[in-house]
């Protein structure tokens, strides 16, 4: 069975399946695309989903402590 079958026989039968199967199948999807380099680090080194998710996360930590300058403050930094 070639690809297309395979996407075609999955798009009739997830409204069938449970949670569990589900799950099982979202948990293989994120292992198959763990090491998938999606970013690279300010130095040029491959990032991976997770680090990127992970990165993402602390960003968002630093926004809601409100760790972080502004554009114009940034600049005037360069200067």
């Amino acid at each position: 069975m070639g690809a297309l079958e395979l996407r075609e026989k999955w798009k009739r039968s997830i409204k069938t399946v449970d949670i569990r199967f589900l799950q099982m199948v979202d948990a293989l999807y994120e292992g198959y695309f763990k090491n998938e380099v999606v970013a690279y680090h300010p130095d040029g080194s491959p990032m991976t989903r997770q680090e990127y998710k992970m990165a993402l996360d602390v960003a968002e930590d630093q926004i809601d402590k409100g760790d972080y300058i502004s554009a114009d403050e940034f600049e005037q930094e360069e200067s």
